[in-house]
Protein backbone atom coordinates (compact mmCIF):
# COMPACT_ATOMS: atom_id res chain seq x y z
CA UNK A 1 0.00 0.00 0.00
CA UNK A 2 1.13 2.95 -0.22
CA UNK A 3 0.50 5.96 2.10
CA UNK A 4 1.37 9.42 -0.16
CA UNK A 5 -1.38 7.43 -2.96
CA UNK A 6 -3.85 7.23 -0.16
CA UNK A 7 -3.65 10.72 1.40
CA UNK A 8 -3.72 11.92 -2.60
CA UNK A 9 -6.63 9.89 -2.96
CA UNK A 10 -8.67 11.73 -0.24
CA UNK A 11 -7.03 14.82 -0.92
CA UNK A 12 -8.76 15.04 -4.53
CA UNK A 13 -12.64 13.40 -3.08
CA UNK A 14 -12.53 15.40 -0.12
CA UNK A 15 -15.04 17.70 -1.74
CA UNK A 16 -17.81 14.70 -2.01
CA UNK A 17 -16.38 13.04 0.73
CA UNK A 18 -17.38 16.16 2.96
CA UNK A 19 -21.03 16.72 1.38
CA UNK A 20 -21.99 13.12 2.11
CA UNK A 21 -20.46 13.02 5.49
CA UNK A 22 -22.42 16.33 6.82
CA UNK A 23 -25.84 15.62 5.02
CA UNK A 24 -25.81 12.04 6.80
CA UNK A 25 -24.72 13.84 9.81
CA UNK A 26 -27.77 16.29 9.48
CA UNK A 27 -30.31 13.71 8.32
CA UNK A 28 -29.13 11.44 11.05
CA UNK A 29 -29.89 14.50 13.81
CA UNK A 30 -33.08 15.59 12.43
CA UNK A 31 -34.91 11.91 11.91
CA UNK A 32 -33.67 12.06 15.70
CA UNK A 33 -34.77 15.44 16.86
CA UNK A 34 -38.32 14.49 15.03
CA UNK A 35 -38.45 11.23 16.61
CA UNK A 36 -40.36 12.75 19.69
CA UNK A 37 -42.13 15.40 17.97
CA UNK A 38 -44.45 12.34 16.47
CA UNK A 39 -43.10 9.08 18.25
CA UNK A 40 -45.45 7.28 20.34
CA UNK A 41 -48.96 7.09 19.90
CA UNK A 42 -49.19 9.51 17.27
CA UNK A 43 -46.97 7.88 14.49
CA UNK A 44 -48.11 4.22 15.65
CA UNK A 45 -51.60 5.68 14.38
CA UNK A 46 -49.74 7.10 11.30
CA UNK A 47 -48.18 3.92 10.23
CA UNK A 48 -51.86 2.20 10.97
CA UNK A 49 -53.23 4.29 8.54
CA UNK A 50 -50.92 3.41 5.24
CA UNK A 51 -51.23 0.66 2.91
CA UNK A 52 -49.03 -2.38 3.06
CA UNK A 53 -47.18 -1.10 -0.13
CA UNK A 54 -46.66 2.03 1.07
CA UNK A 55 -45.07 0.77 4.12
CA UNK A 56 -42.79 -2.17 1.92
CA UNK A 57 -41.97 1.19 -0.50
CA UNK A 58 -39.87 2.27 2.35
CA UNK A 59 -38.74 -0.23 5.03
CA UNK A 60 -40.48 -3.64 4.30
CA UNK A 61 -42.39 -5.60 6.29
CA UNK A 62 -40.25 -7.32 8.41
CA UNK A 63 -40.31 -4.61 11.54
CA UNK A 64 -43.24 -3.70 13.76
CA UNK A 65 -43.37 0.28 12.06
CA UNK A 66 -44.89 1.58 15.84
CA UNK A 67 -41.30 0.38 17.39
CA UNK A 68 -37.99 2.49 17.67
CA UNK A 69 -36.63 0.20 14.90
CA UNK A 70 -39.55 0.75 12.89
CA UNK A 71 -39.30 4.39 12.88
CA UNK A 72 -35.74 4.74 12.07
CA UNK A 73 -36.10 1.96 8.88
CA UNK A 74 -38.85 4.09 7.61
CA UNK A 75 -37.89 7.59 7.73
CA UNK A 76 -34.09 7.15 7.58
CA UNK A 77 -32.24 3.98 7.68
CA UNK A 78 -34.50 2.62 4.99
CA UNK A 79 -34.59 3.59 0.75
CA UNK A 80 -33.06 6.77 1.81
CA UNK A 81 -30.24 5.77 3.42
CA UNK A 82 -29.61 3.36 1.18
CA UNK A 83 -30.15 5.75 -1.71
CA UNK A 84 -27.42 8.04 -0.35
CA UNK A 85 -24.70 5.60 0.86
CA UNK A 86 -25.02 3.52 -2.49
CA UNK A 87 -24.60 6.62 -4.76
CA UNK A 88 -21.51 8.25 -2.46
CA UNK A 89 -19.75 4.81 -2.88
CA UNK A 90 -20.70 4.02 -6.49
CA UNK A 91 -19.41 7.72 -7.19
CA UNK A 92 -16.01 7.30 -5.48
CA UNK A 93 -15.42 3.12 -6.92
CA UNK A 94 -16.05 4.48 -10.23
CA UNK A 95 -13.34 6.74 -9.95
CA UNK A 96 -10.95 4.65 -8.21
CA UNK A 97 -10.24 2.45 -11.68
CA UNK A 98 -12.66 3.45 -14.21
CA UNK A 99 -12.40 7.35 -13.41
CA UNK A 100 -8.53 7.33 -13.63
CA UNK A 101 -8.63 5.35 -17.24
CA UNK A 102 -11.15 7.02 -18.73
CA UNK A 103 -9.51 10.50 -18.10
CA UNK A 104 -6.28 9.26 -19.28
CA UNK A 105 -4.65 9.91 -15.58
CA UNK A 106 -3.86 5.83 -14.56
CA UNK A 107 -0.93 5.90 -16.86
CA UNK A 108 0.72 8.89 -15.44
CA UNK A 109 0.03 7.30 -12.04
CA UNK A 110 1.45 4.32 -13.20
CA UNK A 111 4.19 5.69 -14.41
CA UNK A 112 5.57 6.24 -11.07
CA UNK A 113 7.35 3.48 -8.80
CA UNK A 114 4.01 1.96 -7.92
CA UNK A 115 2.90 -1.51 -8.83
CA UNK A 116 -0.47 -2.21 -10.05
CA UNK A 117 -1.76 -4.48 -7.06
CA UNK A 118 -0.13 -1.79 -4.44
CA UNK A 119 -1.96 1.04 -6.25
CA UNK A 120 -5.23 -1.70 -6.19
CA UNK A 121 -4.50 -2.43 -2.63
CA UNK A 122 -3.99 1.43 -1.63
CA UNK A 123 -7.60 2.19 -3.56
CA UNK A 124 -9.22 -0.88 -1.31
CA UNK A 125 -8.30 0.81 1.60
CA UNK A 126 -9.46 4.13 0.95
CA UNK A 127 -12.92 2.44 0.23
CA UNK A 128 -12.81 0.67 3.50
CA UNK A 129 -11.95 3.76 5.38
CA UNK A 130 -14.19 5.38 3.42
CA UNK A 131 -17.60 3.26 4.30
CA UNK A 132 -16.25 3.67 8.29
CA UNK A 133 -16.76 7.84 7.59
CA UNK A 134 -19.95 6.85 6.24
CA UNK A 135 -21.00 4.53 9.24
CA UNK A 136 -19.42 7.40 11.70
CA UNK A 137 -21.80 10.10 10.13
CA UNK A 138 -24.98 7.90 9.82
CA UNK A 139 -24.85 6.29 13.36
CA UNK A 140 -22.75 8.55 15.41
CA UNK A 141 -25.22 11.03 15.53
CA UNK A 142 -28.52 9.05 16.73
CA UNK A 143 -25.99 7.43 19.83
CA UNK A 144 -24.78 10.88 20.79
CA UNK A 145 -27.85 13.13 20.52
CA UNK A 146 -30.73 10.18 21.02
CA UNK A 147 -30.72 10.70 24.59
CA UNK A 148 -31.40 14.03 24.74
CA UNK A 149 -34.76 12.82 22.80
CA UNK A 150 -35.56 9.58 25.03
CA UNK A 151 -33.16 7.67 21.99
CA UNK A 152 -31.18 5.33 24.17
CA UNK A 153 -29.35 2.91 22.07
CA UNK A 154 -27.18 0.70 24.16
CA UNK A 155 -23.31 -0.01 23.30
CA UNK A 156 -23.90 -3.22 22.14
CA UNK A 157 -27.02 -1.86 20.36
CA UNK A 158 -24.96 0.59 18.66
CA UNK A 159 -21.63 -1.58 18.16
CA UNK A 160 -23.94 -4.23 16.00
CA UNK A 161 -25.96 -1.37 14.19
CA UNK A 162 -22.38 0.47 13.43
CA UNK A 163 -21.00 -2.95 12.32
CA UNK A 164 -23.97 -3.93 10.48
CA UNK A 165 -24.16 -1.00 8.20
CA UNK A 166 -20.54 -1.25 7.48
CA UNK A 167 -21.08 -4.97 6.35
CA UNK A 168 -23.54 -3.49 3.63
CA UNK A 169 -21.63 -0.65 2.17
CA UNK A 170 -18.80 -3.20 1.78
CA UNK A 171 -20.33 -5.50 -0.58
CA UNK A 172 -22.23 -2.47 -2.22
CA UNK A 173 -18.69 -0.89 -2.29
CA UNK A 174 -16.51 -3.90 -3.39
CA UNK A 175 -19.29 -4.69 -6.05
CA UNK A 176 -18.70 -0.89 -7.03
CA UNK A 177 -15.14 -1.42 -7.26
CA UNK A 178 -14.93 -4.72 -9.22
CA UNK A 179 -17.70 -2.54 -11.67
CA UNK A 180 -14.89 0.12 -12.10
CA UNK A 181 -12.02 -2.21 -12.50
CA UNK A 182 -13.30 -3.67 -15.18
CA UNK A 183 -14.59 -0.28 -17.40
CA UNK A 184 -13.05 1.95 -18.85
CA UNK A 185 -15.59 4.60 -18.09
CA UNK A 186 -17.00 5.84 -14.61
CA UNK A 187 -20.28 6.66 -15.74
CA UNK A 188 -21.26 2.86 -17.07
CA UNK A 189 -19.42 1.40 -14.08
CA UNK A 190 -21.70 2.98 -12.03
CA UNK A 191 -24.85 2.38 -13.74
CA UNK A 192 -24.36 -0.96 -14.08
CA UNK A 193 -24.11 -1.20 -9.82
CA UNK A 194 -26.97 1.37 -10.27
CA UNK A 195 -29.45 -1.22 -12.07
CA UNK A 196 -28.15 -4.05 -9.88
CA UNK A 197 -28.95 -2.38 -6.74
CA UNK A 198 -32.44 -0.88 -8.38
CA UNK A 199 -33.12 -4.78 -9.27
CA UNK A 200 -32.79 -5.99 -5.81
CA UNK A 201 -34.82 -3.41 -4.62
CA UNK A 202 -37.63 -3.83 -7.04
CA UNK A 203 -37.33 -7.65 -6.32
CA UNK A 204 -37.48 -7.03 -2.36
CA UNK A 205 -40.86 -4.18 -3.09
CA UNK A 206 -42.28 -7.28 -4.86
CA UNK A 207 -41.71 -9.94 -2.66
CA UNK A 208 -43.16 -7.99 -0.20
CA UNK A 209 -46.70 -8.50 -1.73
CA UNK A 210 -46.03 -11.67 -3.94
CA UNK A 211 -44.15 -14.80 -4.58
CA UNK A 212 -42.85 -13.62 -7.65
CA UNK A 213 -39.48 -12.09 -6.59
CA UNK A 214 -38.50 -14.28 -3.88
CA UNK A 215 -36.37 -16.66 -6.15
CA UNK A 216 -33.20 -14.33 -5.56
CA UNK A 217 -34.42 -13.19 -1.84
CA UNK A 218 -31.05 -15.75 -0.62
CA UNK A 219 -28.81 -13.44 -2.27
CA UNK A 220 -30.96 -9.51 -2.14
CA UNK A 221 -28.53 -7.45 0.27
CA UNK A 222 -31.69 -4.78 0.36
CA UNK A 223 -33.77 -7.78 1.97
CA UNK A 224 -31.46 -8.26 4.47
CA UNK A 225 -31.07 -5.15 5.22
CA UNK A 226 -32.94 -4.51 8.72
CA UNK A 227 -31.27 -2.32 10.92
CA UNK A 228 -34.79 -2.02 12.95
CA UNK A 229 -34.35 -4.93 14.02
CA UNK A 230 -31.14 -4.71 15.71
CA UNK A 231 -32.37 -0.81 17.38
CA UNK A 232 -35.26 -2.88 18.60
CA UNK A 233 -32.62 -5.84 20.20
CA UNK A 234 -34.17 -8.43 17.60
CA UNK A 235 -31.58 -10.77 15.67
CA UNK A 236 -30.37 -10.36 12.04
CA UNK A 237 -30.97 -13.33 9.72
CA UNK A 238 -27.14 -14.65 10.42
CA UNK A 239 -26.87 -15.34 6.52
CA UNK A 240 -26.85 -11.67 6.25
CA UNK A 241 -23.59 -11.01 7.89
CA UNK A 242 -22.25 -14.10 5.45
CA UNK A 243 -23.80 -12.79 1.94
CA UNK A 244 -22.47 -9.05 2.59
CA UNK A 245 -18.95 -10.74 3.99
CA UNK A 246 -18.43 -12.89 0.72
CA UNK A 247 -19.70 -10.25 -1.73
CA UNK A 248 -17.37 -7.89 -0.51
CA UNK A 249 -13.99 -9.75 -0.17
CA UNK A 250 -14.65 -11.67 -3.44
CA UNK A 251 -15.79 -8.38 -5.09
CA UNK A 252 -12.46 -6.71 -3.58
CA UNK A 253 -9.95 -9.70 -4.22
CA UNK A 254 -11.55 -9.89 -7.82
CA UNK A 255 -10.89 -5.78 -8.80
CA UNK A 256 -7.58 -6.00 -7.46
CA UNK A 257 -6.86 -9.29 -9.67
CA UNK A 258 -8.59 -8.13 -12.54
CA UNK A 259 -6.95 -4.46 -12.56
CA UNK A 260 -3.56 -6.02 -12.39
CA UNK A 261 -3.85 -7.76 -15.98
CA UNK A 262 -6.36 -4.82 -17.37
CA UNK A 263 -4.97 -2.39 -20.10
CA UNK A 264 -5.57 0.91 -19.14
CA UNK A 265 -4.08 2.91 -22.33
Amino acid sequence: MSWTLLRGTFTQRRTSILWYSVSLIAYSWLMTWFYPQIGGGQYADLIENMPPEMLALFGGTEVDFATLGGYFQTEYLGLMWMLIVASALIIFAGKAFAGEIGAGTMEFVLAQPISRVRFAITRVVALLIYIVVLAAASFVPIALFGPSYDINLSAAVFGKLFAFGCMFMFAVGGFSLLMSSLFRDGGRAGAITAGVMGTFWIADLVSNVSEAAEVIDPINIVTYWQPGKIINGDAVAPEAWWIYGVIGVVSLIASVLVFRRRDVA
